[in-house]
């Protein structure tokens, strides 16, 4: 019975002994110092590193389906997609309308109108072209940057959003292939997984 009631109290003495060897320990291994800038925490120096400078770069996602949409096709407007996306912000278009437009229009630029002298006419949206008339640009940037401000300023600003309402002013003798092409091709984009 006595050995009983003092087994406790030998296991609370050795934990009090542990814990006030524990603290005598830390006392006298520890350099007290007010020394701030070599702080000491149980005899061992603070480890310091080196100052580090990190750049990192974060990409649009929009910008990557579209490349990667235009790359899958072998798209000549591939390498376009980033400004594509900034003249969609600019402009306050869906960063998708261009090149569904341009896949609809052209084949994303691998058909656009041909023009007597000119090697190319930068137009794969079908701009200003009917008839014998046919709009051309000096560049991809130039076409992209005229084309998304053309559907900015003529659809988007006056609430216009939907492709087959777009349709009847950009290409009225579209009986709604056009439309239908459009929205495909901008599903397409908007739902793309990169492998």
């Amino acid at each position: 019975m006595i050995y009983k009631m003092t087994a406790p109290f030998i296991w609370l003495g050795l934990v009090w002994i542990i814990t006030i060897g524990s603290i005598v320990g830390f006392v006298y291994a520890t350099p007290f110092t007010n020394d701030a800038k070599n702080p000491q925490v149980f005899g061992a120096k603070t480890l310091r590193l080196p100052e580090t400078q990190f750049e990192t770069t974060q990409i649009d996602a929009r910008v990557l389906k579209i490349e990667k949409v235009f790359a899958r096709f072998n798209c000549p407007l591939t390498g376009n997609s980033e400004f594509i996306v900034q003249k969609a912000d600019e402009h306050s278009i869906p960063y998708w309308l261009i090149p569904a437009v341009s896949f609809q229009e052209s084949g994303c630029g691998k058909k656009t109108p041909n023009v007597a002298g000119l090697e190319e006419s930068y137009n794969a949206w079908g701009y200003g072209v009917w008839g014998k008339n046919i709009k051309t640009f000096s560049s991809w940037e130039a076409g992209i940057s005229a084309v998304s401000k053309y559907f900015g300023a003529n659809f988007f600003t006056k609430g216009i959003t939907d492709p087959c309402e777009i349709m009847k002013i950009y290409t009225p003798p579209s009986k709604g292939s056009w439309c239908e092409g459009v929205k495909y091709f901008a599903d397409l984009i908007e739902n793309f997984e990169s492998e």
